[in-house]
This record gives structure tokens, sequence and C-alpha cells, in this order.
């Protein structure tokens, strides 16, 4: 299976080699280091390293796209081999016959009911006479750990469907799409009675892959002057039961002024031939209101009430923020019906000689309860950073986080980050 990426891979670096004008890479490297108590009386050192590539090459109409993430674990007391992820390796084929995309090779899928990585192939059609455009898919889901290689068993690790796109007006788009997905289960030794019923053997079970099929409608518009709204219906056709059902809506009462509202329903996404399907369950139900206000330009107020039922459990929360160019700070509170918490926070940048350099700042406090009978615990937490950049295609991130609760009594923690851009125009003819 690696094969099968390799001979993809120089495919498509000579495909586009020949026919490419415009090659972009962006390469970042990162750290994240800390050190803390992880038992009684026994300290332990965390390093994690993190390589990121990622590789443009593009002409008018073709295009090949590659994200590859190395991660080790260089200090720690469960260390690793290096790990190799494959984000993104596919070949895109751009307005065919003034009216068709194509992609194939490992891409991230969003299609309405249809969403996740997959090594496969995406077709889009767009209606010349009326505005309608036309998705399919297809292809074996992404291995665990997004490997570099192709999922064992790809009948039973497979996804396809459809999805089609209406915009009958300016500003308003409809949708329908279906998705349908299998995953398989792993094996399993278990002890059962043997053929004469005298005694027990050890056997290897293998379940039946799990099946997930979603029909799915959503719709979105906006009115400039009115305000703006999205619906969203995911239908079990498993179950035959409703799935998920989300709506949002923004309505401006006046200049800089708008209400909001946002309400969410959700069932829990259990495979229908799951043994957890037979379990009892809860629905996740969700409501939300919100006032949001410009007081100056780039100056904003926000005021959110919102509350989740789940069950027997509830919880309350109330927001409220403000949020500037440079600046931003918040209040908030949450109760439950087993705890409460109430937390602030306070965030700042400012681009200095310039944004050769931008300091960042970032204090968070908050006092909480894990049941209503404990003790009110405090936390505080600092987080102090630059973003430096020297260059315009080199940026230099490093933040030093803090936090100081009962549990960790000083946590400090190191994050650095390097990226570096480049872009150049390849006149092969």
């Amino acid at each position: 299976m690696k094969r099968t990426y390799n001979l993809l891979l120089v495919s498509a670096l000579s495909c586009t080699i020949a026919l490419g004008q415009l090659f972009q890479a962006r390469l970042v490297t990162s750290a994240y280091g800390w050190q803390r108590n992880d038992t009684v009386g026994q300290t332990n050192t965390h390093l994690y390293g993190y390589q990121t590539v990622q590789v443009s090459l593009a002409d008018q109409r073709y295009s090949f796209n590659a994200n590859i993430q190395g991660f080790n674990d260089f200090a720690g007391p469960v260390k690793n081999d290096p790990l190799l992820r494959l984000q993104n390796l596919s070949l895109k084929a751009r307005n065919l016959f003034d009216m068709a995309d194509v992609q194939a090779g490992r891409f991230f899928l969003v299609a309405g009911a249809g969403i996740g990585l997959m090594d496969g192939a995406q077709a889009t059609v767009r209606l010349p006479w009326y505005p309608v455009k036309l998705v399919a898919y297809g292809g074996a889901l992404a291995p665990a750990g997004r490997k570099f290689e192709i999922i064992d068993d790809v009948l039973d690790n497979k996804m396809w469907g459809a999805q089609a796109l209406v915009q009958p007006i300016h500003g308003a788009q409809f949708s329908l799409s279906y998705a349908n997905k299998r995953m398989s289960q792993s094996t399993y030794r278990a002890i059962r009675a043997d053929d004469l019923l005298t005694g027990t053997k050890t056997v290897e079970l293998k379940p039946e892959p799990r099946n997930e099929q979603l029909l799915s409608f959503d719709a979105s518009g906006e009115l400039p002057e009115w305000g703006d709204g999205y619906l969203r219906y995911d239908h079990d056709l498993e179950s035959m039961e409703m799935s998920r059902l989300n709506a949002f809506a923004r309505v401006r009462v006046m200049e800089g002024l708008a209400l909001t509202g946002e309400y969410l329903q959700r069932e829990p996404r259990v495979a229908f031939n799951s043994i957890f399907s037979v379990f009892a369950y809860s629905t996740l139900k969700e409501a939300e209101g919100g006032v949001e206000y410009e007081v100056l330009k780039n100056w904003f107020l926000v005021a959110k009430y919102g509350s989740v039922s789940y069950g027997d459990g509830s919880t309350d929360r109330i927001t409220i923020a403000a949020n500037g160019r440079f600046v931003g700070a918040s209040l908030s509170r949450n109760t439950t019906y087993n705890g409460d918490i109430s937390a602030a926070s306070l965030n700042a940048s400012y681009p200095l000689f310039d944004n050769l350099v931008t300091p960042t700042l970032l204090v968070g406090f908050s006092q909480y309860k894990l049941d209503a009978a404990a003790p009110l615990e405090n936390a505080l937490s600092l987080a102090a950073g630059a973003v430096v950049r020297p260059l315009p295609t080199l940026n230099i991130d490093a933040q030093v986080q803090w936090i100081n609760n009962r549990i960790y009594a000083n946590d400090v923690r190191l994050f650095v980050r390097l990226s570096y851009q480049l872009s150049r125009r390849l006149d092969l003819f």
C-alpha cells in the first residue's frame, strides 16, 4: 500500500511540474515542552516536536497539494518512535469542460452529511443553465493515525455519498446530501462453552462492521439590512430517527445592534448495529440567546445566555464579553446539577515596529466547585509571548504558559513555532 502512495506522489510531481506555474511551500516547526508531577513524588519532563510540510504546485487548471506532519515525543514517561501523518496528498483538475472539478488522493471531505478524511475521489459538476452544483464522492477511510498507507479491508472501511446545492437568489443557499459510511470493528478473543457443553474454549470473534447512513438538509440566507440565518436537519436512515437539528438566526434591530438565537438538538452518534445502540441514552438540547452591540468601530459588546439539557441533568451559562482590535475580555458563569464555575479572562496583543514584533498576553482566573458540597477551588493561568516577523516569509512564535491550582501548584510550559513560506513562479513554458 505504501508503494501505491509513492507512485501517486511521483506521478503527481511529474505531472504538476510539467504543467505547474506556481510553487508554494510552507514549513512549520514547533515544540511544546513542560514539567509536572504526574504522581505523588514523581516529576516528569515532556517534550513534543512537530514538523509540518505543506506543498502546492498549480497552474490555472491543475494542482497538486500535499500536507505531511511528523511527530515525536522526545522526552516523557512513554516515548514513541517518530510518527508520520499524511493529512493531504491529492491531485485536482478545475473547470473541466467549463463545468466540472475532479479531485483524487487523500483529502478532507466536507459535503453536507459527508465529512472526514478519506482516500478516494470527488467530482463536482456545475449546471450551466441553472445555479445548481452536484457533488459525488467515494473512497476508503483514512487509517488510524493518518498513516502513509491505505487502510486494510477497504470494503469494510469506506465512505460514499452525494450532495446537491442550489442558490436560487443571491445570499441564499439550499443543500440536500446523503452519506454512507462503513467502519470495521476490531476482532477480539473471548471464552465460550465448547460444543459438548462440558467445558470452555477461547474463540476469536469478529463483529460486523458499523454502518451509518445520514440524510441531511441545510439552508442559509442573508439579508444585509435585516440579518442572517442557518438551518440544518440530519436524519439517521438506519434508525429512521432524527440525528441532529440546528437553527441559528441573527436579527439586526438597528445600526450596530443585533439579537442572536440558536437551538441545537443532537442524538449521540451511535452506529445502528453497535452494541451501544441498545443502551438508554439522553438527547442533548441546547438553546442560547444573545445581544451583539458595536459601541465604536471595531469595538463590540456581547452578552449571551444559554441552557443545555441532557436527560435529567442540565446546565446554564452566562457570558459577557468585550472585544476590540487589540484587546478582549470576558466573564462567564456555568452552573450544573453537581457543580459550578465562574471565570474571567483577558487577552491583548499590539504590533510594534511596523509589525516586526507583536507581544501577546493572556490572563485567566476561575473559581469552581466539583460538586455542591465541595470547597471552592481557585485557578490562575498566565501566558505571555511574542510573534516576531524578521522577514515577510518567516514567523517566529514563542509563548510561556503557567497555571496554578490545588492540583498543579506550579505548572510551566513552553511553546515555540517557526513558520517559513516560499512562493515562486515557475515559467517552464
